[in-house]
């Protein structure tokens, strides 16, 4: 039992429980509670204020940058209403692409006619988030961020962060700088456009803006460019191409590096596959497609149609301005046909390489070859010569390999490739036409071909003409120059223009520009004056002397071409024979005043001075006026109006021009039985009894006399008249039947003489008669009908008997001797005056004309002063 403890062990038990207890850390030091919350208060206060100061100062910041990077940038409203630079296109009337006018080949597609491939391969290459993003893609921007600091200093092209719509503002509204400040303003920019504009706008601009290589702006001028065909025929593959090219559309272009732009056109297929956009077996089997790039072979051009398009395109710009012509799109038909153009230009190009190897001589070769290549392998030096401008197609260029006296041994290549060589020999024979002239003519013949070809000369030869004992014929580009113009004068509808030998050489148009003296040419409208004062086409005129005293005091005797006097010849010969002194003489009666007033009428010249020279064709006009004026007269009178345009349309299909037109006036009215009566624009100028007159006449130019070289063979009525100037300068002969008026001209853009004998029928007569051979193949003859009323009689001088048109009242044989009567005005019924002619001097006495018709001697010719008007 135990009794009470000790105060000993009462210690001894306390040490021992103390020492079982679990250690304690020490006590700290007690504080006053409320220092420590208002301790913590304070903090947490300050580092609220902190952060908002932090936050507003960075809004105030980024406020003021954005403030100061919106500043003046351009609003995005013109977006709404954008219209991209498209191309003008011209085409023919087979609706044949000749021309396509601009600085951008870009053909606008609206968004409900893009293919959803096009569209999935490049949202696919370039904006995945296109859809769903903001305007800009925000990681894309912290991630480009990130590896372009990494890249300072490196000069590498910082990494692209750009959205299509980020891509639309740089294209559309901001230059192509690549900076920071450009980046935050093209993404600002893009963020408005974002909120003012759908996706499907925005992506529509993208597509057909985007510029993709090739000359190719958008994606329907790519589809062309790349696979020559539309935008709707890509396939997969061929979408992902185009897709694949806006990163670097050189780079990536699959004629130069095609291997580059198949690795990025697989990637852009699997970008589109792992996209959900096509499957995975149009992935396979587009990623097992080949390559196959075809360049678009585009319109083979028209020979000669430059000068056309350039008439075309300057019209447009009078019409519409210049801005709408390069950049809007419009789409115009002409009245160009691809075919006659064709002939014309070849018609034309043969008569002046004929000419000039009769006439000219050898201008020297194009260029020279280093003989050491000649040793070894002329083909790759000859490969490297620029081709030049006016180049025949059947042409090519030719090097002079090696020669002897008599041969010259010439190689050229067979199309583009340079291993394709052929050989070939000129004779000496085929040489002398480009001997050099001596005082104006042809030199002594030439003994050895060294005298004009040495070796590693570089000539222009005709592999298709062999010449003379050679295999090839030597050629070379004429300087002597011509025209050529047709159109159908019931519309005025021009199917043809050729302005010189290349448009490519000179773009000078001899067929609208080139004002040159029309000779003999103009004198159908003399004797229309005559026909509309009451002549009649029989009546007897005057070939005899003619003086007139000019305002200057000088005295103007001119001749004839054959340099005599027939005497008293009936009207249609003397427009027959193009007798310039009977043509004076009928205008002195008929007044020099009233066939001013014709000439101004049928504008021939806007206005004639009153001077004789004037009458026969001492005066400027052009060819293009000349056309016009004779389409008048095809037209018996009625006025037209040439065009080269039919119609100009918009992008959006409205008609913006339309060529004045024919309308029916019997057509509703339910008479079957009755032939259409068409009005047709244009005021009448002549009346058609007088009109129909000059055109029999006209028919016996082409029969009988100076226009007979032009339409040999062609055994039709055909209506024309010669013109040959003064020296030779000039020669033109325009003719026409009911349904065609065409006209030629052919001389030196100096004028200089064209050569002893070398009249309008001989010059221009071959080239007009080739291209008429092909223009009325296949047409019908039509005879040109007699106006109601007239009657047609044969009438006869010497030997030649022709029909002639007399009106009503009229009767072959009653002015037989009107011409006779030398110092009065005829005393006709016409409604024309006789003013002008009251400074005429007469000096010729008609007792002594008389007897000098056909086959009889002339008498002795006076001294004659044809510096002034027409010649035959």
């Amino acid at each position: 039992m135990s009794g009470p403890l000790k105060a000993g062990d009462r210690l001894a038990n306390d040490k021992a429980r103390r020492s079982q207890r679990t250690p304690q850390p020490p006590r700290k030091r007690k504080t006053r509670p409320g220092l420590a919350r208002i301790a913590g208060g304070v903090m947490a206060r300050g580092l609220y204020r902190l952060a908002l100061f932090g936050i507003v100062g960075g809004l105030v910041v980024g406020g003021g940058l954005f403030l100061y990077f919106s500043n003046g940038l351009p609003s995005v409203a013109k977006l709404r209403h954008y219209e991209p630079p498209l191309e003008t296109r011209i085409y023919a009337d087979n609706f044949r692409l000749i021309a396509a006018l601009g600085t951008q080949h870009r053909i606008y597609v609206p968004y409900d006619r893009i293919p959803q491939v096009v569209s999935r391969a490049f949202i696919s290459a370039e904006d995945r988030n296109f859809w769903t993003e903001p305007g800009i893609d925000p990681l894309a921007i912290v991630r480009a961020g990130f590896v372009d600091m990494t890249r300072l200093g490196s000069h590498e092209r910082p990494l692209g962060a750009s959205t299509i719509t980020m891509q639309v503002v740089k294209n559309m509204l901001l230059d192509n700088r690549i900076d920071f400040t450009r980046k935050i303003k093209e993404a600002i920019l893009a963020l408005r456009v974002n909120r003012a504009m759908s996706k499907q706008r925005i992506l529509t601009l993208y597509l057909n803006e985007i510029y993709l290589g090739q000359n190719s702006w958008g994606v329907a001028a790519a589809a062309e460019a790349y696979f020559d065909k539309p935008l709707s025929k890509l396939t997969i593959a061929e979408a992902a191409m185009l897709g694949g090219l806006p990163k670097a559309p050189t780079n990536y272009n699959p004629f130069l590096h095609p291997h580059r732009a198949l690795d990025r056109r697989n990637w852009v297929i699997r970008r589109m596959r792992d996209d959900g956009v096509i499957t995975n077996a149009e992935a396979r089997i587009a990623l097992a497609s080949p390559l196959l790039p075809k360049a678009a072979a585009g319109s083979r051009p028209v020979p000669g149609a430059g000068y056309f398009i350039n008439a075309v395109e300057a019209q447009l710009v009078q019409m519409f301005g210049e801005k709408t012509t390069m950049e809007g799109g419009l789409i115009v038909r002409t009245s160009l046909n691809p075919k006659l153009q064709t002939a014309a230009m070849d018609a034309m190009r043969n008569r002046l390489e004929s000419y000039d190897h009769e006439f000219g001589f050898y201008h020297g070769p194009v260029s020279r070859l280093n003989v050491a290549d000649l040793a070894s392998d002329w083909a790759p030096a000859l490969a490297k010569q620029p081709t030049p401008p006016g180049l025949r197609r059947r042409w090519r260029l030719g090097v002079v390999v090696s020669e002897t006296p008599a041969l010259a041994h010439i190689g050229w290549i067979q199309g583009d490739n340079p291993a394709a060589t052929r050989t070939g020999t000129l004779s000496l024979a085929a040489l002398q036409w480009g001997r050099p002239l001596v005082h104006g003519a042809p030199g002594p013949l030439l003994r050895s071909v060294d005298q004009m070809l040495k070796p590693g000369d570089v000539v222009m030869i005709d592999p298709h003409k062999p010449a003379k004992g050679g295999t090839v014929s030597l050629e070379q580009i004429p300087v002597v120059e011509g025209s050529m113009l047709s159109l159908d004068p019931e519309t005025g509808r021009v199917s043809i223009m050729v302005g010189g030998w290349s448009n490519r050489m000179s773009p000078y148009n001899r067929a609208t520009q080139a004002h040159r003296q029309p000779g003999s040419s103009v004198k159908p409208f003399d004797y229309l004056t005559a026909m509309q004062a009451g002549l009649q086409p029989d009546a007897t005129i005057l070939d005899a002397p003619f003086t007139q005293r000019m305002a200057d005091g000088q005295l103007y005797r001119p001749g004839d071409y054959e340099m005599s006097f027939l005497g008293p010849v009936p009207v249609f010969y003397a427009i027959e024979q193009s007798l310039n002194l009977a043509t004076l003489h009928l205008v002195r009666r008929v007044g020099l005043a009233n066939v001013a007033a014709n000439f101004e009428r049928f504008r021939i010249v806007h206005h004639m001075p009153l001077i004789y020279p004037a009458a026969i064709g001492a005066l400027d006009t052009t060819l293009w006026r000349m056309v016009r004026g004779y389409a008048a007269l095809d037209e018996y009178g009625r006025q037209v109006e040439p065009s080269l345009i039919d119609s100009v349309t918009a992008p959006d299909g409205h008609i913006l021009y339309q060529a004045p037109d024919q309308s029916c006036a019997n057509c509703m009215d339910g008479s079957a039985d009755q032939p259409p009566v068409l009005n047709r624009p244009g005021a009448q100028l002549a009346d058609p009894d007088s009109v129909y007159q000059v055109i029999m006449m006209m028919r016996n130019v082409t029969e009988f006399g100076t226009g007979v070289p032009a339409v040999a063979g062609l055994h039709r009525p055909i209506a024309g008249k010669t013109g040959t100037t003064n020296n030779f300068n000039d020669a033109w002969f325009i003719g026409f039947i009911p349904q065609m008026v065409t006209g030629c001209w052919i001389g030196y853009d100096t004028p200089r003489d064209l050569g002893k004998n070398q009249t309008g029928g001989n010059v221009c007569g071959p080239a007009w008669n080739q291209f008429m051979k092909v223009a009325l193949k296949g047409q019908p003859v039509i005879n040109f009908p007699t106006p109601a009323g007239m009657t047609l009689a044969q009438v006869t001088f010497g030997s030649q008997t022709v029909t002639e048109a007399f009106k009503p009242g009229q009767t072959p044989g009653s002015q037989s001797n009107l011409g006779l009567v030398a110092d009065n005005p005829l005393g006709l019924g016409g409604s024309l005056s006789t003013s002008g002619d009251q400074n005429a001097q007469h000096d010729f006495n008609p007792a002594n004309a008389a007897g000098h018709g056909p086959g009889s001697p002339p008498p002795p010719a006076p001294s004659v002063d044809k510096s002034l008007g027409g010649l035959y």
